[in-house]
C-alpha cells in the first residue's frame, strides 16, 4: 500500500479528501479505528465515541459530521497516544439542528498513515425546525402592506415575524413583539400589517420562523412596491387586425401594450375593448393585462349590424381604455375604425 505521512493525512482531513467505507489501515503500522453510538444526545449537542489503536506511532484523531455522508465539520485535533491497543476516545459537538439526522465517521493518523471509519447516523432530539415560506404582498397601498407566509410548526409551539425593509439586510420587523402559533404538524397561514410606510417605494420582505430551540428558519426574500401618490400617467398601444373582415362570423383581434415607469408592478389590471356602431356598442371584452405589460383579445361578430345592412360595408369605431391600477391612471388608446362586410 502507499505510504500516507501524517502531514498529508491531516491535509487531507482538512479539505474533507479522506473517504472510504471500512476502518481497515492504510499500512501495517497505520492506526485503526472504530467508532461508537453518540451519547449525550441533545437538541442542539451531543458526543461522539469511539476506539483508536496507534499501531505503535503517535496517533491523532478527528471526528467529522455533517447534514450528508459529505461531513463539512471536523472536531478539534486530539491525541490518542502512542501504544498498541484500542483506547476509547470522544469529541464532543455543539450548534446542531434539533430533530436533525446527522453522518459521522472517525478519522485517526499518525506518521504511517491514515485509517478513515465507516459513515454511521444520528438524529438529535426534540423536533425539527419549523417550516417558512414567504407569501405574496397583499393590500398594497401607499403607506402600507400586508404581508403573508405559511408556517408549518412540525410538532412545536412556533414564534414568527416578517423583516423587512429598503435591502434584503431588512432592518425592521413585524409584529413586535413576534406572534406565534400552536405546535402542530398542519401548515398555517399567518400575515402582518405595516403601515408608515414610504409612498411608491421598494420593499423587501421575509418570513422568520422558530422553535424556542435551535436556528430560525427564513422563507425566500420577497418584493412590493408602495403606490404612487397621485398615480403616474400610463402609457398605452393599441391595434385591432384585420381592418377589414367580409365573411361572418366577423372576428377581431385587439392588442396593445401598457407602460409606465416600472413595469414589474404596473403591468396589472384590466383593458376595456368596446365595437361602437355610431353610439351603440355593438361588443364589449375585458382583456387582462399580462405581466409583460401587453393584452390581446378577441371580439366576434355574428352578423352586420344596423338595418339594411346586409349588403353593404358597415364601418365600426374601436374603443380602447385601460382601467388603471394602483400605480397608473386609467388611460384611453388612440381609436381605430374596422370594416365588416
Amino acid at each position: 500500500m502507499h505510504r500516507i505521512t501524517r502531514l498529508t493525512a491531516l491535509a487531507l482531513v482538512a479539505a474533507g479528501v479522506l473517504v472510504g467505507p471500512t476502518a481497515t489501515a492504510l499500512a501495517a503500522s497505520s492506526p485503526s479505528v472504530t467508532a461508537t453510538r453518540p451519547t449525550h444526545v441533545g437538541q442542539t449537542t451531543a458526543q461522539f465515541n469511539g476506539t483508536v489503536n496507534p499501531n505503535g506511532a503517535t496517533t491523532s484523531y478527528v471526528f467529522q459530521y455533517g447534514l450528508t455522508n459529505g461531513y463539512g465539520v471536523n472536531t478539534p485535533v486530539k491525541g490518542a497516544g502512542h501504544g498498541t491497543k484500542f483506547v476509547k476516545v470522544r469529541a464532543g459537538a455543539s450548534g446542531l439542528i434539533p430533530g436533525t439526522v446527522y453522518h459521522f465517521r472517525i478519522v485517526a493518523f499518525n506518521a504511517h498513515g491514515a485509517a478513515v471509519g465507516r459513515d454511521h447516523t444520528f438524529r438529535t432530539a426534540g423536533p425539527p425546525p419549523p417550516a417558512a415560506a414567504t407569501g405574496p404582498a397583499t393590500g398594497v397601498g401607499v403607506n402600507s402592506a400586508t404581508m403573508t407566509g405559511v408556517i408549518n410548526p412540525n410538532g412545536a409551539v412556533t414564534g414568527y415575524a416578517f423583516q423587512y425593509g429598503d435591502t434584503t439586510n431588512y432592518g425592521n420587523a413585524i409584529p413586535y413583539p413576534p406572534a406565534s402559533v400552536s405546535a402542530g404538524e398542519t401548515p398555517v397561514t399567518v400575515s402582518a400589517t405595516a403601515t408608515g410606510l414610504q409612498q411608491d417605494h421598494l420593499f423587501h420582505y421575509r418570513l422568520v420562523a422558530y422553535h424556542q430551540v435551535g436556528p430560525p428558519t427564513y422563507g425566500a426574500d420577497g418584493v412590493f412596491m408602495t403606490e404612487p401618490s397621485p398615480r403616474f400617467r400610463a402609457g398605452i398601444r393599441a391595434g385591432t387586425t384585420p381592418h377589414r373582415d367580409r365573411t361572418r362570423p366577423f372576428v377581431f383581434t385587439t392588442s396593445g401594450h401598457i407602460s409606465g415607469p416600472v413595469p414589474a408592478f404596473d403591468c396589472n389590471g384590466y383593458v376595456a375593448v368596446r365595437f361602437y356602431f355610431g353610439k351603440r356598442t355593438v361588443s364589449r371584452v375585458l382583456v387582462p393585462v399580462a405581466p409583460n405589460c401587453t393584452f390581446s383579445g378577441q371580439t366576434t361578430l355574428n352578423r352586420k349590424p344596423g338595418r339594411g345592412a346586409r349588403k353593404r360595408r358597415v364601418a365600426l369605431k374601436v374603443v380602447v381604455h385601460f382601467g388603471g391600477n394602483g400605480y397608473l391612471k386609467p388611460r384611453f388608446a388612440k381609436s381605430q375604425t374596422v370594416t365588416v362586410g
